[in-house]
């Protein structure tokens, strides 16, 4: 009787199926869960009611942990937006996908989650902020512009609520497909919407904030602004349960780094890298279970692909946690890496830094320019409620003032802390003798997850920045740097200069890109550029495969480039292309392209690639 029953079994599946194509519907795509990811801006772990914090107000957010999982072990791979946001859609760590400082593009041949989706039927759509570098490597379908812009702040909200439209018109108008949205608005990043649901008196000051008038001002309206956050979140649950779909979702929420505050976002502290990391899945998470696996969002990538019934993509740094979510397992990395290489912008300081955490609660910072002070937005340009000043004035007086203010501006070369012990990272044991086989242990783990990826230590401290002189900058050989890099006020040529030595110009490629003014190429002995569109200028071909490039170029447009000593090309451009645009300035490449011919990788050597402004025989 059992192979009748099989038979007949067998029968019926059969026509049930049928039925369902005839409907047409996808098996496939039915069984695939739509996918939403919640990524809030800016935000610390702690400041979430469900970790413990009392003051805050985050309903939603609290009722997706009650509804799913609750990890209290996840940590961002960097600790700003573009780095961190590259990371989490690449599933590789900053340097191996190129993208360490913030606002910096991706390596032309990444690629990550839109992609890894589409090819398992998904819609992939990202609603807001999208911060990660060039868009063609993350070809995200784009909606919520408008609220994806940095400001005005009003706008933040979705004020259109075209996110939820998305969410109702997707699910009436292809139900078959599964979708990927990811909302991504600039909440609560600073500024902050002024408070008023908070009194800053009556909150709990933070141990790792001073406690002065103007930080509790500040504090409250960070409040303010994730309480926004957690709205906007309920908005999007909503829709959810009203297309009836809530049951069919993997719900995730989480951050891309820490809050705004000093040893916060920029830093490798943890309250610069451990982020809210909350999932509801129905069928897998069993509901309210807390998790101390340890996460990075380098996982999350891998982990979704995981989730669409997707084979792992190979070579990532990620891993899927899927298993932890079906409550399979437990356990899942001993150890994350995260990093810091800070902002671009000129007048910072470049002081990186390297880092480990266990999963057993070990911290371990490398940081590569111990001697100078750690600048950031906070105490320089995106002052929020101008708190950062009260710091300095406290410090006069204040011991915790001083002792928080100094633990901000300047790092030791190395630190280690223990996290379960001491939570706020306030007692260094690295000088401490009885800590040295820590000490050793976590070193090595850190100096080979390095080697594993390919950094050296000589390439974290120069790092993708330009080597400044008074009137002039070098490049290295497939470096680049960013427009923020440089004071346009100091930075502003009447004669643009560009030397140096170029070997195997008869194959050659691009020299240099100006800030999207114009590419500098020697290729198949010819010496050019191009100015944009078909655009191409270039001399005759030349004897010489080696020698001394000078390139002069006036603000009004008069063109010279000399040879070995010899002008191989002149002509008058009639516009000024000598001063500094949105973009990058690069040795060798192209900042996040790669293409063939003329504006190919250099093939060949370009040393001491040198921008000169004005003189070019000027001293220091």
């Amino acid at each position: 009787m059992k192979p009748h029953r099989i038979r007949q079994a067998g029968y019926i599946t059969g026509l049930l199926l049928f039925f369902y194509c005839l409907a047409g519907g996808n098996l496939s795509a039915q069984q695939a869960p739509n996918i939403i990811v919640f990524i809030a801006d800016d935000l610390n772990q702690q400041d979430v009611g469900c970790y413990g914090n009392a003051d805050v107000r985050t309903p939603n957010m609290d009722l997706l942990a009650k509804e799913g999982m609750r990890f209290t072990k996840a940590y961002a791979a960097s600790s700003m937006c573009t780095p961190s946001r590259s990371a989490v859609f690449t599933g590789l760590y900053p340097y191996r996908n190129g993208s360490q400082m913030n606002h910096f593009t991706v390596r032309p041949d990444i690629q990550g989650l839109p992609q890894f989706l589409q090819k398992l039927g998904y819609r992939v759509v990202i609603s807001g902020k999208i911060d990660v570098f060039p868009l063609k490597n993350f070809p995200f379908e784009v909606i919520g512009k408008e609220f994806g812009k940095y400001a005005p702040v009003e706008n933040r909200v979705d004020r259109k609520k075209e996110t939820v439209h998305l969410i109702e018109d997707h699910f009436s108008k292809h139900a078959n497909q599964p979708i990927c949205l990811i909302v991504a608005p600039w909440l609560p990043h600073v500024p902050w919407f002024p408070h008023k649901d908070f009194d800053p008196q009556q909150i709990k000051m933070p141990a790792y904030l001073a406690d002065t008038k103007e930080t509790r001002g500040a504090l409250a309206s960070y409040y303010q602004s994730i309480s926004a956050a957690d709205n906007m979140l309920g908005e999007v649950m909503q829709a959810l349960d009203r297309a009836g779909q809530t049951q069919h979702t993997l719900f995730m929420f989480t951050a891309d780094q820490g809050a705004q505050f000093p040893s916060a976002k920029w830093t490798v502290y943890d309250k610069g890298l451990k982020v809210p990391l909350i999932v509801r899945w129905p069928g897998h998470t069993a509901k309210g279970t807390v998790s101390d696996a340890l996460i990075s969002l380098v996982d999350i990538a891998p982990t979704l692909v995981d989730a669409g019934g997707g084979v792992p993509v190979t070579g990532l740094d990620g891993k899927s946690f899927k298993p932890v979510l079906d409550n399979a397992k437990m356990h899942h990395h001993d150890f994350v890496f995260a990093e810091t290489s800070v902002e671009p912008h000129f007048w910072y300081n470049y002081t990186p830094a390297r880092s480990i955490i266990t999963a057993d609660g070990w911290h371990y910072i490398k940081n590569y320019h111990p001697g100078k002070r750690f600048i950031t937005h906070i105490d320089k340009v995106e002052r929020n409620e101008f708190y950062f000043d009260s710091w300095v004035e406290a410090a006069v007086h204040n011991q915790q003032a001083q002792f928080l203010l100094n633990r901000y501006s300047y790092h030791p070369p190395e630190e280690i802390y223990n996290d379960q012990k001491d939570p706020e990272e306030f007692h260094n044991l690295a000088q401490q003798g009885n800590y040295k086989s820590k000490l050793d242990a976590l070193r090595d783990l850190l100096t080979r997850e390095l080697s594993r990826q390919g950094e050296t230590d000589e390439m974290i401290k120069s790092g993708p920045l330009p080597q400044f002189f008074d009137n002039s900058y070098v490049i290295a050989q497939n470096k680049s740097a960013s427009d923020l890099s440089f004071n346009r006020k100091r930075w502003n040529p009447d004669v643009l200069y560009i030397t140096a030595y170029l070997t195997q110009i008869n194959k050659g490629g691009v020299v240099c890109d100006y800030f999207n003014n114009f590419k500098l190429f020697a290729y198949k002995g010819k010496i050019g550029i191009g100015t944009g569109g078909d655009s191409i200028l270039e001399s005759t071909l030349l004897p010489e495969k080696n020698g001394q490039l000078v390139f002069r170029l006036t603000k009004e447009g008069a063109l010279s480039v000399l040879f070995n000593n010899r002008e191989v090309l002149a002509t008058a451009l009639h516009r000024d292309l000598t001063k500094i645009q949105e973009g990058y300035v690069t040795c060798g490449m192209l900042q996040g392209l790669k293409l063939e011919g003329r504006l190919q990788p250099y093939e060949g050597t370009i040393r001491d690639l040198q921008f000169v402004m004005n003189q070019l025989d000027k001293a220091p």
